[in-house]
């Protein structure tokens, strides 16, 4: 297991790259889950189910990896842990 600094800063950058690409992201993926994980998106579905298998099977660690719903709409969704 990483250490929790690597972790939240390895969070922080994929933050940061989804806030920097969030409008390619609508381009590519509208209207879907997406996963992000070391700077790059690792899996997207408009399932949500779907994404946390696909993420998994890339091998991206139980509770680790951006998640976000790119869309247009100001939903907010909460998710458990």
């Amino acid at each position: 297991m990483q250490e929790p600094q690597k972790q939240l800063e390895r969070f922080k950058r994929d933050r940061q790259y989804y806030e920097a690409h969030r409008v390619e992201l609508l381009e590519h993926y509208p209207d879907q889950w997406v996963t992000i994980y070391n700077e790059q998106v690792v899996a997207a579905s408009p399932d949500l189910h779907e994404l946390i298998l696909k993420k998994k099977a890339k091998g991206v660690p139980a509770g680790q990896g951006l998640v976000e719903y790119v869309t247009t709409k100001d939903d907010v969704f909460i998710l458990p842990s």
